[in-house]
Order: C-alpha cells, then structure tokens, then sequence
C-alpha cells in the first residue's frame, strides 16, 4: 500500500502521492494562515529531524492506495498532519501512517 495525501484547491481535490511534484501544500503559520510551499513527498520520522523543521500541514483526507483504489479517511477539522520544512519544500512524516497533530 502506499499513502496519499490530498488537499483542496477551490472545489478540487488534489492528490498528493510520494512521486507527486509541481504541486503545493499549506505550512500552518503562528498568525493562523497558511504559506503554500512545494510538496515533496513522504519521509520518516528519522530522516525529518536530519533534514528540516516540524511543521504542521494543511490536508483534507489521508489515503491508502491500494491495487483497486484509494481508501480515503478524512482529517478532522482542525487537525493538521506532521510535516518537515526544508529549503526546497516540504514533505509529510510518515512511519506506516500519517500523523496527525
């Protein structure tokens, strides 16, 4: 299975996959807004602390992509999933799943 993020820019959804590129997701800023940086996929908890910063991602649903389909699991509103910002974008931490903060 692989995972799948996906966000919503006006009334469409885009799907965010780890081989996704040329697409932006939202970085929660401390005044409430959100900063749209480049998405560039997934990463480990481990590999987050060596390369960037914690940081708290805009998305509306977390997949699993399986052979068939995507089994989509919408994220409560409010809640935000863990993400790491480096100079060239941001990626979304992920062991087995994607967490939420």
């Amino acid at each position: 299975m692989q995972l799948v993020l996906a966000r919503y820019l006006n009334k469409r959804l885009i799907e965010l996959y780890d081989s996704t590129r040329g697409e932006t997701i939202g970085v929660l800023r401390r005044d409430g807004s959100y900063d749209y940086r480049p998405w560039l996929g997934f990463i480990d908890r481990d590999g987050a602390r060596r390369v960037g910063r914690p940081v708290k991602l805009q998305a509306a649903r977390i997949g699993n992509q399986s052979e068939l389909h995507v089994d989509w699991r919408n994220i409560p509103r409010g809640r935000h999933v863990q993400g790491c910002l480096t100079q060239q974008g941001v990626y979304a931490v992920a062991d087995w799943t994607v967490r939420l903060v």
